[in-house]
């Protein structure tokens, strides 16, 4: 295991990802993980994956019908919770409130 893969959510996100989807050796992905950063919303979107896949990740769910790959992180944990423009407004309203 390496230096990255110890000290880094990253790398212990892609070390595992590499087991569950990796080749014969389980050291390599068959496929280059994405760097990009995963944020579950985007101007108050909803956010299947990053920004630059987040399009090919929804027709693909739309395609199976909205269901979860074996070994996919289930996004509805992050979801659970209202959009962070709703809890802005939210605050917003309630120290306009407090100040009359």
């Amino acid at each position: 295991m390496s230096a990255a893969a110890d000290l880094t959510p990253q790398g212990r996100a892609i070390l595992e990802a590499t087991r569950k989807f990796g080749g014969k050796d389980s050291h390599s992905l068959p496929f280059p993980p994405c760097k990009k950063y995963y944020n579950p919303y985007f101007k108050g979107e909803r956010m299947y994956a990053c920004r630059l896949h987040n399009d090919m990740r929804m027709k693909r769910l739309k395609k199976e019908n909205w269901e979860w790959r074996p070994g996919e992180k289930h996004l509805d944990m992050f979801w659970k919770e209202e959009t962070p423009m709703a809890k802005k407004k939210k605050i917003e309203q309630s120290t306009k409130h407090q100040k009359k």
